[in-house]
């Protein structure tokens, strides 16, 4: 009996000792006017602090801290401000519009300074009074840039089909914000033949309908690589002259240029760009197709071939596809090192001026390209003045820059976009893809014939949309070709 009360005795003796020094911990704080956004922590016997906000997913956020330190004679470091939580996980947050976590390591380890202020892209989320004179400002800050797929975000559907008042200038190679997709009028033409609903297939499978539908096959249609390299990459002549920044493409200039839309009842939204490499098969980019909540099935594409316009009441060619084959590499959490879909179209198409396949990279052209050998992009994505796409398909030039140059102008946190499977090209006058470019082409020219080099996949953007002064990364073909080869239809 003894020894137990002295047991006792002692037991509650610590946990007076614990509950006095908890009180006193929390009595050694400063108050918190946003409880809801910033929090104390103990981690590794020293004060940190802790804030939580939603940031938005379409832009490069910048999120301010101010502190006050009652301490104005003791010396520290400058203080930090880190994102918590794996890339994957902040990535997801900022999908969902959750709040991110940022870890506030204070500049003395005994002294805990009084939140002031918390602002985010310049709006201000919590604010409180400073201390008294005197007392020392700090000033902490991070940005968080983000590299997003180029393809087209979900946006209302317009009235009207929106109209084309003269040339804009492309944005340079940029990924291109929300574009509106088309509202079509009530369809006077047949719809596109389109095969029975299927399931979007998993990246690493393909599905083949059951039952496939007869195809049209056309008697002239190359039937080999070989074959396919006697007609492709051909333009139709052109009258106009090349200009490289962002003007007009010409009908038949690049007449393996497709366009890509999803059936939505009797509607039809753009979405991605796509390239024509046979009678029966485009390339465009897998996050076009599955990113996010996002998941496009072959069976509600539709790919417009031989037009230069959005409008498919122009002259042109519909087809729908029967079979959508995701890359086995294709990661939505990587993105850039294997964005390529390859859709098998509904029937083969017959080659004229205005629909055509590009040539694809051979071992007779140059693997590692130089920096600043001339390449070209094109599309109907967001231009510089805000439009979210083009009615008339707009091109540029743009350099290829080397992977060093390519780390070397992007932020810590885009460094691991760039793989050994991308390459990267930036235009010195900002012009180049934006949202809804995704899936298009990046093109070289070599002795007048036309080859495929690269499919459009991320940029980076700011507030005020694509930001054409960093690099454009493109998922490069050239390094995927055995898969491209061996995946193809004729």
């Amino acid at each position: 009996m003894g020894c137990a009360s002295a047991m006792c005795h002692h037991l509650c003796f610590l946990v007076a000792l614990i509950l006095s020094f908890c009180y006193g911990f929390a009595q050694d704080l400063p108050p918190v006017a946003c409880p809801g956004n910033f929090k104390y922590l103990e981690r590794n016997d020293r004060i940190v602090g802790q804030v939580s906000v939603v940031l938005d997913a379409s832009k490069a956020n910048l999120v301010q801290v101010e502190l006050s330190q009652p301490d104005v004679t003791a010396e520290g470091d400058p203080g930090e401000i880190k994102l918590l939580g794996s890339d994957a996980s902040v990535r997801h947050k900022l999908q969902n519009n959750e709040k991110i976590n940022f870890l506030i390591k204070f500049p003395l380890p005994n002294v805990v300074p009084k939140l002031t202020r918390i602002i985010v892209n310049s709006e201000t989320i919590c604010q409180a009074l400073p201390y008294d004179p005197p007392s020392l400002q700090i000033f902490l800050a991070h940005t968080v840039s983000t590299i997003i797929p180029l393809a087209a975000q979900p946006f209302p559907m317009p009235q009207a089909i929106p109209t084309f008042d003269g040339p804009r200038l492309l944005p340079a190679v940029t990924p291109r914000p929300q574009l509106p997709p088309l509202q079509m009028p009530p369809p006077q033409l047949p719809p596109p033949q389109l095969p029975p609903p299927q399931h979007l297939p998993q990246p690493t499978q393909s599905v083949t309908p059951t039952n496939p539908p007869p195809i049209r096959r056309i008697n002239d249609a190359p039937q080999t690589l070989g074959q396919l390299n006697t007609v492709c990459g051909r333009e139709k002549p052109i009258q106009t002259a090349f200009i490289h920044f962002g003007d007009v493409v010409q009908r038949g200039q690049f007449p393996w240029m497709v366009a890509l839309l999803e059936r939505i009842g009797n509607e039809y939204s753009f979405t991605c760009g796509g390239t024509l490499i046979s009678a029966r098969t485009v390339i465009s980019a897998a996050h076009c197709f599955r990113f996010g909540s996002k998941s496009l099935s072959a069976a509600r594409t539709v790919v417009s071939l031989g037009r230069n316009s959005l409008d498919i009441f122009s002259p042109g060619d519909l087809q729908g596809v029967s079979l959508l084959v995701l890359h086995e590499h294709y990661d939505v959490n990587t993105i850039t090192d294997a964005d390529l879909a390859l859709l098998q179209l509904t029937n083969q198409v017959q080659f004229t001026d205005f629909v055509k396949p590009i040539c694809l990279w051979n071992e007779n052209y140059l693997l590692d390209l130089p920096s600043g050998h001339k390449s070209y992009v094109a599309g109907w994505g967001e231009d510089e003045h805000g439009n979210k796409n083009t009615r008339l398909a707009k091109m540029t030039s743009t350099d290829i820059i080397t992977q060093t140059e390519c780390r070397g102008n992007l932020t810590f946190e885009n460094v691991r976009y760039v793989t050994s499977n991308t390459i990267c090209a930036s235009n010195a006058k900002a012009s180049g893809p934006c949202s809804g470019d995704s899936g298009g082409g990046l093109m070289l020219e070599e002795q007048d014939i036309w080859m495929l080099r690269g499919v459009v996949s991320s940029g980076q953007r700011t507030s005020k949309g694509c930001d054409l002064t960093k690099p454009v990364i493109y998922t490069d073909v050239a390094r995927h070709i055995d898969w491209l080869l061996r995946t193809m239809w004729f």
